[in-house]
Protein backbone atom coordinates (compact mmCIF):
# COMPACT_ATOMS: atom_id res chain seq x y z
CA UNK A 1 0.00 0.00 0.00
CA UNK A 2 1.33 3.31 -0.78
CA UNK A 3 2.16 5.91 1.59
CA UNK A 4 0.55 9.03 2.02
CA UNK A 5 3.70 10.87 1.33
CA UNK A 6 4.17 8.90 -1.97
CA UNK A 7 0.29 9.73 -2.83
CA UNK A 8 1.06 13.58 -2.80
CA UNK A 9 4.24 13.37 -4.46
CA UNK A 10 2.35 11.08 -7.38
CA UNK A 11 -0.33 13.71 -7.18
CA UNK A 12 2.43 17.15 -7.12
CA UNK A 13 3.70 15.59 -10.30
CA UNK A 14 1.35 14.97 -11.98
CA UNK A 15 -0.47 18.63 -11.33
CA UNK A 16 3.03 19.97 -12.11
CA UNK A 17 2.89 18.14 -15.68
CA UNK A 18 -0.72 19.29 -16.84
CA UNK A 19 -0.74 22.96 -15.16
CA UNK A 20 1.51 25.91 -14.03
CA UNK A 21 0.82 27.60 -10.87
CA UNK A 22 2.29 30.87 -8.93
CA UNK A 23 4.24 30.83 -6.29
CA UNK A 24 1.41 31.98 -3.94
CA UNK A 25 -1.07 29.51 -5.13
CA UNK A 26 1.42 26.57 -5.12
CA UNK A 27 2.21 27.94 -1.04
CA UNK A 28 -1.73 27.77 -0.11
CA UNK A 29 -2.02 24.43 -1.65
CA UNK A 30 0.77 23.31 -0.05
CA UNK A 31 2.48 22.12 -3.62
CA UNK A 32 6.19 22.06 -4.36
CA UNK A 33 6.99 24.77 -6.00
CA UNK A 34 8.45 25.27 -9.47
CA UNK A 35 12.08 25.64 -9.71
CA UNK A 36 11.79 26.62 -13.04
CA UNK A 37 10.29 29.93 -14.05
CA UNK A 38 7.23 29.53 -16.47
CA UNK A 39 6.43 31.86 -18.78
CA UNK A 40 2.72 30.92 -19.03
CA UNK A 41 0.74 31.96 -16.73
CA UNK A 42 -0.78 30.38 -13.33
CA UNK A 43 -3.71 27.96 -14.17
CA UNK A 44 -5.82 29.21 -10.99
CA UNK A 45 -5.64 32.82 -10.46
CA UNK A 46 -3.56 34.27 -13.93
CA UNK A 47 -1.00 35.95 -11.73
CA UNK A 48 -3.31 37.93 -10.18
CA UNK A 49 -1.15 38.39 -7.45
CA UNK A 50 1.31 40.23 -9.31
CA UNK A 51 -1.45 42.97 -9.60
CA UNK A 52 -2.16 43.47 -5.87
CA UNK A 53 1.05 45.78 -5.21
CA UNK A 54 0.00 48.29 -8.29
CA UNK A 55 -4.15 48.18 -6.23
CA UNK A 56 -2.31 48.59 -3.14
CA UNK A 57 -0.19 51.62 -4.11
CA UNK A 58 -3.41 53.31 -5.34
CA UNK A 59 -5.57 52.53 -2.44
CA UNK A 60 -2.60 53.76 0.01
CA UNK A 61 -2.65 57.23 -1.93
CA UNK A 62 -6.65 57.50 -1.49
CA UNK A 63 -6.12 56.94 1.96
CA UNK A 64 -4.35 59.30 2.78
CA UNK A 65 -6.93 61.66 3.02
CA UNK A 66 -8.81 59.75 5.68
CA UNK A 67 -8.40 59.17 9.41
CA UNK A 68 -9.12 55.86 10.87
CA UNK A 69 -7.61 53.06 13.27
CA UNK A 70 -8.89 49.98 11.60
CA UNK A 71 -9.98 48.76 8.28
CA UNK A 72 -11.30 45.55 6.99
CA UNK A 73 -10.43 44.79 3.22
CA UNK A 74 -12.75 42.46 0.96
CA UNK A 75 -12.38 41.38 -2.79
CA UNK A 76 -14.70 40.67 -5.78
CA UNK A 77 -13.07 38.01 -8.24
CA UNK A 78 -14.37 36.46 -11.34
CA UNK A 79 -16.63 33.47 -10.89
CA UNK A 80 -14.45 31.86 -13.25
CA UNK A 81 -11.39 31.88 -10.90
CA UNK A 82 -12.92 30.68 -8.11
CA UNK A 83 -14.29 27.75 -10.28
CA UNK A 84 -10.99 27.02 -11.44
CA UNK A 85 -9.42 26.93 -8.03
CA UNK A 86 -12.12 24.67 -6.77
CA UNK A 87 -10.85 22.43 -10.13
CA UNK A 88 -8.10 21.73 -8.93
CA UNK A 89 -8.93 20.84 -5.38
CA UNK A 90 -11.31 18.60 -6.35
CA UNK A 91 -9.13 16.92 -9.13
CA UNK A 92 -6.15 16.11 -7.14
CA UNK A 93 -7.60 15.92 -3.89
CA UNK A 94 -5.70 19.14 -2.37
CA UNK A 95 -7.24 19.71 1.14
CA UNK A 96 -6.48 22.50 3.77
CA UNK A 97 -5.10 25.55 2.41
CA UNK A 98 -5.93 28.95 1.96
CA UNK A 99 -9.19 29.82 -1.03
CA UNK A 100 -7.60 31.98 -3.42
CA UNK A 101 -9.90 34.92 -2.05
CA UNK A 102 -9.04 34.64 1.72
CA UNK A 103 -5.39 34.18 0.46
CA UNK A 104 -5.74 37.68 -1.47
CA UNK A 105 -7.52 39.24 1.29
CA UNK A 106 -4.84 38.35 3.89
CA UNK A 107 -1.74 39.66 1.88
CA UNK A 108 -3.55 42.92 0.38
CA UNK A 109 -4.55 43.97 4.40
CA UNK A 110 -1.48 42.90 5.94
CA UNK A 111 0.54 44.76 3.42
CA UNK A 112 -1.70 47.89 3.37
CA UNK A 113 -2.09 47.82 7.65
CA UNK A 114 1.68 47.63 7.66
CA UNK A 115 2.08 50.96 5.59
CA UNK A 116 -0.70 52.92 7.34
CA UNK A 117 0.31 51.00 10.78
CA UNK A 118 -3.29 50.13 11.42
CA UNK A 119 -5.24 47.69 12.59
CA UNK A 120 -7.18 45.14 10.72
CA UNK A 121 -10.81 44.20 12.19
CA UNK A 122 -13.27 42.49 10.71
CA UNK A 123 -16.28 43.66 12.21
CA UNK A 124 -17.33 47.40 12.95
CA UNK A 125 -14.65 49.04 11.43
CA UNK A 126 -13.78 52.66 10.48
CA UNK A 127 -12.98 52.34 7.16
CA UNK A 128 -14.27 49.14 4.90
CA UNK A 129 -12.16 48.75 1.76
CA UNK A 130 -13.67 46.68 -0.98
CA UNK A 131 -11.28 45.75 -4.69
CA UNK A 132 -13.31 44.38 -7.56
CA UNK A 133 -10.68 42.27 -9.50
CA UNK A 134 -13.50 42.02 -12.38
CA UNK A 135 -13.24 45.51 -13.58
CA UNK A 136 -9.70 46.81 -11.28
CA UNK A 137 -11.59 49.10 -8.86
CA UNK A 138 -11.44 49.72 -5.48
CA UNK A 139 -14.02 51.61 -3.32
CA UNK A 140 -13.28 52.82 0.31
CA UNK A 141 -16.36 53.20 2.31
CA UNK A 142 -16.07 55.25 6.04
CA UNK A 143 -18.16 53.91 8.76
CA UNK A 144 -20.59 56.77 9.74
CA UNK A 145 -20.67 58.88 12.46
CA UNK A 146 -23.49 59.63 14.77
CA UNK A 147 -24.21 63.01 16.15
CA UNK A 148 -27.05 64.50 19.29
CA UNK A 149 -27.33 68.09 19.42
CA UNK A 150 -29.95 70.99 20.53
CA UNK A 151 -30.41 73.74 17.92
CA UNK A 152 -31.64 77.61 18.67
CA UNK A 153 -33.91 79.41 15.96
CA UNK A 154 -34.43 82.86 17.01
CA UNK A 155 -34.98 84.04 13.26
CA UNK A 156 -38.81 83.74 11.93
CA UNK A 157 -37.44 83.40 8.26
CA UNK A 158 -35.39 80.80 8.44
CA UNK A 159 -37.51 77.04 7.50
CA UNK A 160 -36.25 74.32 9.56
CA UNK A 161 -36.09 71.29 6.36
CA UNK A 162 -33.75 72.20 3.52
CA UNK A 163 -35.18 71.29 0.14
CA UNK A 164 -33.64 68.35 -1.62
CA UNK A 165 -31.83 69.03 -5.05
CA UNK A 166 -34.33 68.78 -7.83
CA UNK A 167 -31.94 66.79 -9.99
CA UNK A 168 -30.91 63.87 -7.80
CA UNK A 169 -33.86 64.43 -5.49
CA UNK A 170 -31.27 64.30 -2.65
CA UNK A 171 -29.10 61.23 -3.29
CA UNK A 172 -26.17 63.56 -4.27
CA UNK A 173 -24.99 64.32 -8.22
CA UNK A 174 -22.72 66.65 -10.08
CA UNK A 175 -25.27 69.75 -9.88
CA UNK A 176 -25.42 69.52 -5.61
CA UNK A 177 -21.74 68.60 -5.68
CA UNK A 178 -22.79 65.00 -4.02
CA UNK A 179 -24.36 66.94 -1.18
CA UNK A 180 -28.21 65.69 -2.09
CA UNK A 181 -29.62 68.94 -0.92
CA UNK A 182 -30.29 72.21 -2.97
CA UNK A 183 -28.60 75.11 -0.58
CA UNK A 184 -27.70 75.79 2.76
CA UNK A 185 -29.92 77.82 3.78
CA UNK A 186 -32.13 76.52 6.48
CA UNK A 187 -31.32 75.38 9.75
CA UNK A 188 -30.99 71.59 8.01
CA UNK A 189 -28.95 73.69 6.11
CA UNK A 190 -26.72 75.54 8.20
CA UNK A 191 -26.43 71.85 10.24
CA UNK A 192 -25.16 70.28 6.67
CA UNK A 193 -22.96 72.47 5.92
CA UNK A 194 -21.36 72.42 9.53
CA UNK A 195 -20.76 68.62 9.55
CA UNK A 196 -19.43 68.68 6.32
CA UNK A 197 -16.89 71.15 6.61
CA UNK A 198 -15.77 69.45 9.92
CA UNK A 199 -15.91 66.05 9.17
CA UNK A 200 -14.83 66.19 5.74
CA UNK A 201 -17.82 64.43 4.07
CA UNK A 202 -20.28 64.90 1.11
CA UNK A 203 -23.89 64.04 2.97
CA UNK A 204 -25.68 64.39 5.96
CA UNK A 205 -28.88 62.76 6.93
CA UNK A 206 -30.28 64.49 9.91
CA UNK A 207 -33.32 63.51 12.20
CA UNK A 208 -35.75 66.04 13.75
CA UNK A 209 -37.22 65.76 17.28
CA UNK A 210 -40.23 67.79 16.11
CA UNK A 211 -40.78 70.12 13.95
CA UNK A 212 -41.78 73.89 13.44
CA UNK A 213 -42.66 76.25 11.01
CA UNK A 214 -40.48 79.20 9.38
CA UNK A 215 -42.20 81.90 11.47
CA UNK A 216 -41.93 79.56 14.62
CA UNK A 217 -38.84 80.33 17.03
CA UNK A 218 -36.95 77.60 18.88
CA UNK A 219 -35.75 79.55 22.06
CA UNK A 220 -34.85 78.05 25.55
CA UNK A 221 -32.56 74.93 25.31
CA UNK A 222 -33.16 74.47 21.92
CA UNK A 223 -34.77 71.50 19.96
CA UNK A 224 -32.87 67.88 19.75
CA UNK A 225 -31.71 66.38 16.72
CA UNK A 226 -29.68 63.95 15.45
CA UNK A 227 -27.50 64.18 12.37
CA UNK A 228 -25.63 60.77 10.51
CA UNK A 229 -22.72 61.81 8.40
CA UNK A 230 -22.09 59.86 5.51
CA UNK A 231 -18.59 58.41 4.83
CA UNK A 232 -16.57 60.95 6.82
CA UNK A 233 -12.79 61.87 5.75
CA UNK A 234 -12.10 63.01 8.96
CA UNK A 235 -13.25 61.30 12.18
CA UNK A 236 -11.31 62.38 15.33
CA UNK A 237 -12.67 66.16 15.42
CA UNK A 238 -13.44 67.80 18.79
CA UNK A 239 -17.08 69.40 18.93
CA UNK A 240 -17.56 72.38 20.76
CA UNK A 241 -20.85 72.54 22.90
CA UNK A 242 -21.78 75.78 21.14
CA UNK A 243 -21.66 76.54 17.59
CA UNK A 244 -22.76 80.07 16.34
CA UNK A 245 -23.84 79.77 12.23
CA UNK A 246 -26.23 82.20 10.53
CA UNK A 247 -29.48 82.59 12.45
CA UNK A 248 -28.62 79.22 13.57
CA UNK A 249 -27.15 78.15 17.69
CA UNK A 250 -26.04 74.70 17.74
CA UNK A 251 -25.74 73.40 21.19
CA UNK A 252 -24.78 69.83 23.46
CA UNK A 253 -23.23 68.54 20.18
CA UNK A 254 -21.41 65.15 21.10
CA UNK A 255 -20.55 62.22 19.08
CA UNK A 256 -22.94 58.61 20.25
CA UNK A 257 -22.46 55.26 19.39
CA UNK A 258 -25.62 55.23 16.67
CA UNK A 259 -29.50 56.86 16.47
CA UNK A 260 -32.19 55.51 18.78
CA UNK A 261 -34.51 53.62 17.11
CA UNK A 262 -38.37 53.91 17.44
CA UNK A 263 -40.29 57.30 18.50
CA UNK A 264 -38.77 59.72 20.61
CA UNK A 265 -41.62 61.11 22.95
CA UNK A 266 -41.07 64.79 24.03
CA UNK A 267 -42.82 67.66 25.73
CA UNK A 268 -42.96 71.06 25.00
CA UNK A 269 -43.23 74.38 27.07
CA UNK A 270 -44.99 76.96 23.94
CA UNK A 271 -46.07 80.86 23.99
CA UNK A 272 -48.46 81.53 21.46
CA UNK A 273 -50.31 84.74 20.99
CA UNK A 274 -54.18 84.23 19.06
CA UNK A 275 -56.00 87.27 17.61
CA UNK A 276 -59.68 86.46 17.72
CA UNK A 277 -62.90 87.79 15.65
CA UNK A 278 -65.10 89.04 18.59
CA UNK A 279 -64.30 90.46 22.07
CA UNK A 280 -63.12 87.47 24.57
CA UNK A 281 -64.95 87.53 27.45
CA UNK A 282 -63.74 86.45 30.97
CA UNK A 283 -66.76 83.94 31.63
CA UNK A 284 -65.72 82.44 28.60
CA UNK A 285 -61.62 82.47 29.76
CA UNK A 286 -62.57 80.14 32.19
CA UNK A 287 -63.62 77.68 29.78
CA UNK A 288 -59.91 76.69 28.49
CA UNK A 289 -59.10 74.99 31.81
CA UNK A 290 -60.97 72.41 29.45
CA UNK A 291 -57.93 71.99 27.35
CA UNK A 292 -56.40 70.63 30.39
CA UNK A 293 -58.02 67.50 29.72
CA UNK A 294 -56.85 64.51 27.45
CA UNK A 295 -56.73 65.81 23.78
CA UNK A 296 -58.08 64.10 20.88
CA UNK A 297 -56.64 64.21 17.56
CA UNK A 298 -58.72 62.08 14.79
CA UNK A 299 -56.78 61.53 11.70
CA UNK A 300 -58.77 61.51 8.19
CA UNK A 301 -61.68 60.66 10.46
CA UNK A 302 -60.39 56.54 11.07
CA UNK A 303 -58.21 56.68 13.83
CA UNK A 304 -57.85 58.88 17.09
CA UNK A 305 -54.52 60.29 19.04
CA UNK A 306 -54.84 61.33 22.49
CA UNK A 307 -52.56 64.08 23.53
CA UNK A 308 -52.40 66.09 26.64
CA UNK A 309 -51.74 69.64 28.15
CA UNK A 310 -50.29 69.30 31.23
CA UNK A 311 -50.37 72.60 32.00
CA UNK A 312 -51.96 76.20 30.66
CA UNK A 313 -52.40 80.25 31.60
CA UNK A 314 -53.81 82.75 29.57
CA UNK A 315 -53.60 86.94 30.01
CA UNK A 316 -55.68 89.21 27.65
CA UNK A 317 -53.53 91.19 25.53
CA UNK A 318 -56.43 93.44 24.03
CA UNK A 319 -60.07 93.00 23.52
CA UNK A 320 -59.17 90.68 20.91
CA UNK A 321 -55.61 89.53 21.71
CA UNK A 322 -54.45 86.51 23.91
CA UNK A 323 -51.57 85.56 24.58
CA UNK A 324 -51.58 81.53 25.80
CA UNK A 325 -48.18 79.64 27.65
CA UNK A 326 -48.71 75.94 28.10
CA UNK A 327 -46.48 72.93 28.48
CA UNK A 328 -48.34 70.01 25.88
CA UNK A 329 -47.34 66.61 24.78
CA UNK A 330 -44.94 66.73 21.16
CA UNK A 331 -46.52 65.90 18.18
CA UNK A 332 -49.58 68.38 18.73
CA UNK A 333 -50.43 70.89 15.76
CA UNK A 334 -50.51 74.59 17.62
CA UNK A 335 -52.31 76.23 14.78
CA UNK A 336 -54.55 72.81 14.71
CA UNK A 337 -55.04 73.06 18.44
CA UNK A 338 -55.87 76.96 17.54
CA UNK A 339 -58.24 76.75 15.04
CA UNK A 340 -61.39 75.04 14.36
CA UNK A 341 -59.52 71.40 13.80
CA UNK A 342 -59.49 67.92 13.77
CA UNK A 343 -58.43 68.44 17.32
CA UNK A 344 -60.96 68.11 20.38
CA UNK A 345 -61.27 70.31 22.05
CA UNK A 346 -60.24 73.22 20.41
CA UNK A 347 -59.09 77.64 21.25
CA UNK A 348 -61.77 78.55 18.33
CA UNK A 349 -64.79 75.82 19.81
CA UNK A 350 -64.12 76.95 23.19
CA UNK A 351 -63.92 80.92 22.68
CA UNK A 352 -66.90 80.13 20.35
CA UNK A 353 -65.42 82.10 17.81
CA UNK A 354 -62.82 82.29 14.93
CA UNK A 355 -59.35 82.21 16.11
CA UNK A 356 -55.78 83.08 14.39
CA UNK A 357 -52.63 81.98 15.64
CA UNK A 358 -50.63 85.37 15.24
CA UNK A 359 -46.99 83.84 16.31
CA UNK A 360 -45.81 81.22 18.43
CA UNK A 361 -42.77 79.46 19.82
CA UNK A 362 -40.96 77.24 21.43
CA UNK A 363 -40.06 78.01 25.03
CA UNK A 364 -38.17 74.85 25.97
CA UNK A 365 -38.24 70.95 25.02
CA UNK A 366 -37.74 68.25 26.87
CA UNK A 367 -37.17 64.28 25.77
CA UNK A 368 -39.02 62.05 27.83
CA UNK A 369 -36.92 59.05 28.71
Amino acid sequence: MKSKKNIQNHSDKEVRKKYSFCDFCSSRLKLKKNNKKSKEKCFICKNIFEQTDYTITKILSALTSYEFSNFELGTTLKPSLIDRDDHIRSKFQVKGGDSIKTKINNVMSKKIARKTNTEIKHIDSDLTIKVNFKDETYEILSKPIFIYGRYIKKSRIITQKQKNCSNCFGKGCHACDFHGVKDFDSVEGQITQFLIKKFDCKQVRTNWVGGEEKSTRVLGNGRPFFAKIINPKKRKRILRTKNNLEGVQLQELRKINSQPKGQIFFKSRIEAIIRTDDNIKEKILKQLQIMQMPLQIHINGKKTVEKKIYKMNFRKISPRLLKINMYVDGGISIKSLIHDSNVVPNLAYLLKTNCECVQFDFKKIDVVS
